[in-house]
């Protein structure tokens, strides 16, 4: 659901992997567990990672993808599912990454309260 909520609102390929062929600019989330928060409600935690050719591109990528998620957190809907709220765990911050030495890569990880779909 976040993935497509991205990628309708942003102007970079959003998926879950890195593309293959690389593209120039990207960004990817994986999910990294989360909580209940209670019978209804999920809270996942997401790791956002934006890549690009340039740092601060990469930090910029990293940056929308909070703030748009954030946006559709406080809109009542993310990516078709209702979500009650996005926090942010941390703020983007550099971390490169080894398999993918030609681009600049930031990190951030939000949570996301979302209602159980099964």
């Amino acid at each position: 659901m976040a993935v497509a909520e991205l990628n309708d609102r942003m102007d970079v390929h959003i998926g879950t992997r890195v593309p293959n062929p690389l593209l120039e600019e990207f960004g990817r989330i994986v999910s990294t567990g989360g909580t209940s928060r209670d019978l209804v409600t999920d809270s996942a935690t997401l790791a956002l990672e934006g890549f690009a050719t340039t740092e601060g591109r990469a930090r910029r990528i990293s940056a929308e993808m909070i703030a748009h998620l954030q946006a559709a957190g406080r809109a009542g809907s993310l990516g078709g599912v209702p979500c009650y709220g996005v926090r942010v765990v941390a703020l983007p911050a550099n971390l490169p990454m080894p398999s993918v030495p030609t681009r600049y890569r930031f990190t951030a990880t939000v949570t996301a309260d979302l209602r159980r779909t099964t």
